[in-house]
């Protein structure tokens, strides 16, 4: 098994990229070793010897190379299953999984890593919810920036070219988890925020995990860092946006899957303080949190009632998605 290459016979080692993402890992396995070798150099601080929760079987097609730039949106609008079959994205990628034999295969039309990263969102929330069904419930992952600060996590959520890479970049000094996608869990009453191996183009990220000290949606900002605080409507509206939705490689209720995103949204507005950052490009923002901190201020404490009406509507609002 850990034999050198020789002679055209292939070792699986060569093959095989084991990826650690929060709790789970997953073994990923290609036919062409050069697949192989692109990850576990680009992801290699997420590479382990754990044993696999899941073996996958991937298959790419670059003959087909389908446009993926465009991504079907919603998912369950392109979304097929039949059994342990899967199919998503109108023939993007197609698999069979079977969850107590661990092993899955996925065929990929296109090496577009789009695609990729997807089928891995997927497969997290898969693993977690057969894995460690009580530890799922409040285990999203989140479009954001994620710094340790004194051993405290700073999560900054924006939608793209809202700043998240320069965030880390400017947060070289501290200890930047990720500029992209990160975990924010719920784990013994308290949230931490962990770090994953879908990355932006902050190449410096580490795999560790800090207790969430706060959450600052931001934006660019003109003149001047500016920090104020929203309300908790506002907060769950923009924050559920950069929520990764938690699709399994077998969910096929849009309902449920959004009314999840949505508790978990209400629950972190609960627990952990939240702002809107407006910042500049450059160290300064840092002290603006700082002054933040010495004041004690901390986000006002709107009605909950606005978080019970905005759960109504969303329930309302995802029916009537899921039905038009």
């Amino acid at each position: 098994m850990k034999a050198k290459m020789n002679r055209g016979i292939i070792n699986i080692e060569d093959t095989e990229c084991r990826l650690q993402i929060g709790d789970v890992c997953c073994a990923l396995r290609f036919k062409d070793p050069a697949y192989s070798s692109y990850l576990k150099e680009r992801l290699k601080r997420y590479i382990t010897e754990e044993e696999a929760d899941l073996t996958i079987d991937i298959t790419v097609n670059v003959t087909l190379d389908k446009e993926e730039s465009n991504l079907p949106y919603p998912l369950f609008t392109s979304k097929s299953v039949n059994g342990n079959d899967f199919e998503f994205y109108n023939g993007l990628i197609k698999g069979t999984l079977n969850l107590e034999d661990k092993r899955c295969a996925a065929f990929f039309s296109g090496k577009g890593i789009d695609a990729f990263k997807h089928f891995m969102f997927m497969v997290y929330y898969t693993l977690m919810k057969y894995c460690h069904p009580g530890e799922s419930k409040n285990n999203f992952l989140v479009h954001a920036c994620a710094v340790s600060r004194d051993g405290e996590g700073y999560v900054f959520v924006g939608p793209s070219k809202s700043g998240k890479s320069t965030i880390a970049r400017l947060s070289s000094d501290y200890s930047v988890l990720n500029d992209e996608t990160v975990i924010i869990k719920k784990e013994k009453g308290s949230y931490i925020v962990g770090s994953t191996p879908f990355r932006g183009d902050f190449l410096d990220n580490e795999n560790v995990s800090a207790p969430l000290k706060a959450i600052f949606l931001i934006k660019h900002g003109n003149g001047k860092n500016i920090i104020k605080s929203i309300s908790k409507m506002e907060f769950i509206t923009r924050f559920i946006r950069e929520v990764i939705s938690p699709n399994t490689l077998f969910s096929t209720n849009v309902e449920n899957t959004f009314l999840e995103m949505l508790d978990f949204c209400a629950d972190v507005a609960n627990e952990v303080p939240f702002y809107e950052l407006q910042f500049l490009p450059d160290r300064s923002f840092w002290d603006s949190i700082d002054e933040l901190e010495r004041g004690g201020r901390r986000c006002e404490d709107t009605q909950y009632n606005a978080v019970l009406v905005y759960h109504g509507a969303a329930r309302e609002h995802a029916v009537g998605k899921d039905m038009g």
